[in-house]
């Protein structure tokens, strides 16, 4: 698939201001959303890749704009995958999962856990699904004025899919090299030990990249760490020396790109965008 990130301001990325798609050769990068703290039934497994309440993303403080007082009533609108729009007035602390079990009961929709609200960018064909505990208002408010943005009401059966099935999404391919020490386990066993400790291992692959107003993609071989995403300058050599610091995802968001290699020219179906 194909990854991307809005914005240079990591030390030493390198890439200017833009929406920039990257991509993966393989396999995608286990960077799913984690499940929010509002649904205590099921531990997060590694909350260094949770996004923080007061994140950039939600509400960014170049715009000189506080938090949305409490007591202060919001209109949102909200378009159904059948591109129906309804509006509903909602608080400034009123959430994601708030806001999905209140138009479960308008649309007298089935009730289940699949329902979410996904935050999409058209003009950017980038999407991502909120996370339960996110404030829709400061999601909102972040947007530029007249963008082309929305919420969209629909099912995304992958929203808790890392609390069912985590194993699967750490291939032995791409995180065996952390856990060798530890042959005598079987891969399942081993993952889940990380993930009950509160942390995960280091996942390594290959994702391809484009820099900022150029159409040749490049493959580098990437590592995620509880630190970071870095890429290695220098084939697949971990060497300190040849790691390249790229993102810090407690500051940052994963949007899905849903029109990859018409807009960005991705070589790769899947595509994902750090913002």
């Amino acid at each position: 698939g194909s990854m991307g990130r809005e914005g240079g301001t990591e030390p030493g990325a390198g890439w200017s201001r833009g929406a920039q798609p990257l991509s993966a050769h393989s396999r995608q990068l286990p960077v799913e959303e984690p499940r929010a703290s509002s649904l205590p039934s099921i531990p997060n497994p590694f909350p260094e890749l949770c996004s923080p309440s007061n994140s950039p993303i939600l509400s960014s403080p170049s715009l000189g704009q506080g938090p949305p007082r409490e007591a202060t009533s919001h209109v949102v609108k909200v378009f159904g995958e059948d591109g129906a729009c309804r509006s509903l007035e909602v608080s400034a602390g009123t959430t994601a999962r708030q806001l999905c079990e209140t138009l479960v009961r308008r649309t007298r929709a089935l009730q289940d856990h699949s329902w979410a609200l996904v935050e999409l960018h058209q003009h950017l064909a980038l999407e991502r699904c909120l996370e339960d505990h996110e404030s829709v208002v400061e999601v909102q408010s972040s947007w530029p004025p007249g963008a082309d943005s929305r919420f969209v009401f629909r099912k995304n059966f992958a929203k808790y899919e890392l609390f069912k099935s985590n194993a699967s999404l750490f291939p032995e391919v791409m995180v065996s090299s952390c856990l060798e020490a530890n042959k005598s386990m079987a891969h399942s066993e081993l993952i889940q030990n990380f993930l009950n400790s509160g942390s995960c291992p280091e996942v390594q692959g290959f994702l391809q990249l484009r820099e900022a107003g150029r159409k040749v993609w490049k493959r580098f071989y990437f590592s995620l760490r509880r630190s970071g995403l870095y890429y290695s300058t220098k084939g697949t050599s971990k060497d300190p020396r040849h790691l390249q610091y790229f993102a810090d995802l407690t500051e940052s968001n994963i949007y899905y790109v849903t029109q990859g290699k018409k807009l960005y020219g991705t070589p790769t179906e899947f595509g994902f965008c750090i913002k």
